[in-house]
């Protein structure tokens, strides 16, 4: 009898995780894919409208404008956080204040989004670094830049990014310190230095670790969210919108919970097959 109950035991503490799971995840997830075929405001009976939602998403200019601003996004993503964090934790991997180094960049990171959002547009409105270029002279720059379609887009990706480095650079240098040292010297006797040492050795190595940042990259960038919202609200005119806040926007502020599920599932679904690409070439290469 101990003996079983001893075996329960361990499931017993998986119990309340594995139930939250249930409900907040894979239920969620079933309840919006049947709410994405439906017409409805989250009040009044549903409607099944079939695959309308989905036609409709493809035929709404703003949905079309959000899906090119998330490729901004995860272009981006791939291009600030990624490739700078790598190339600083290479060019500090070796020195005495390394962890100096961690503190400064990673220092951004535990900000939240929210509130590097509200710091940078206060910085940047009217009263802040625009004025104090129209006061230089710079009279043509004295505006409120998250007002200028696309450029507040860089500007918030930018935003982004500089908080992404500091995590970035932690998993890059953890990486490069687990590599072992045999391979690296024995290119270096093969006469391979600089960046061919990168390239064909040390770069290979850290396919694991690169392959961490890029998916936690790509999920972060396709889910942006809090720095737009706080930024500029998706505006003006709903140009600088991504996928997530097209989503909340047609769901909680339109009340068209039936199309805003539609895109979460084309998000979902979207996100769902570009890490089963970049995991079945890594689970590929382990074989």
């Amino acid at each position: 009898m101990k003996s079983k109950i001893g075996k329960i035991i361990p499931y017993l503490y998986l119990a309340p995780s594995v139930i939250l799971v249930v409900i907040f995840c894979i239920y969620s997830d079933f309840f919006s894919l049947i709410v994405s075929f439906a017409e409805w405001d989250g009040l009044n009976e549903m409607n099944f409208v079939g695959f309308q939602n989905y036609i409709k998403m493809f035929q709404d200019p703003n949905f079309l404008l959000s899906s090119l601003n998330t490729l901004i996004w995860v272009i981006g993503t791939l291009l600030i956080p990624v490739s700078i964090a790598l190339i600083f934790a290479i060019a500090i991997t070796h020195v005495k204040t390394q962890s100096f180094f961690k503190t400064v960049f990673y220092l951004p990171n535990a900000l939240s989004q929210t509130i590097a959002g509200i710091i940078l547009t206060t910085i940047l409105s009217t009263y802040g670094l625009p004025h104090l270029l129209g006061v230089l002279g710079f009279e043509s720059l004295a505006k409120d830049w998250l007002t200028v379609p696309y450029l507040n887009t860089v500007i918030m990706v930018v935003s982004s990014g500089w908080q992404g480095i500091g995590m970035n650079l932690i998993l890059f240098i953890v990486g490069l310190n687990q590599i072992p040292k045999e391979p690296i010297e024995a290119a270096r006797i093969e006469g391979a230095k600089g960046i061919r040492l990168y390239t064909m050795v040390i770069l290979p190595l850290l396919k694991p670790i690169m392959l961490i940042v890029l998916l936690m990259s790509l999920v972060n960038s396709f889910k942006s969210f809090d720095t737009i919202w706080v930024m500029t609200n998706g505006g003006p005119f709903r140009t600088s919108e991504t996928l997530a806040v097209t989503m909340y926007k047609e769901a909680f502020v339109h009340n068209q919970l039936g199309y805003g599920s539609a895109i979460a599932m084309f998000l979902s679904v979207t996100v769902l097959i570009i890490s089963w690409f970049l995991l079945r070439d890594t689970f590929k290469g382990e074989e």
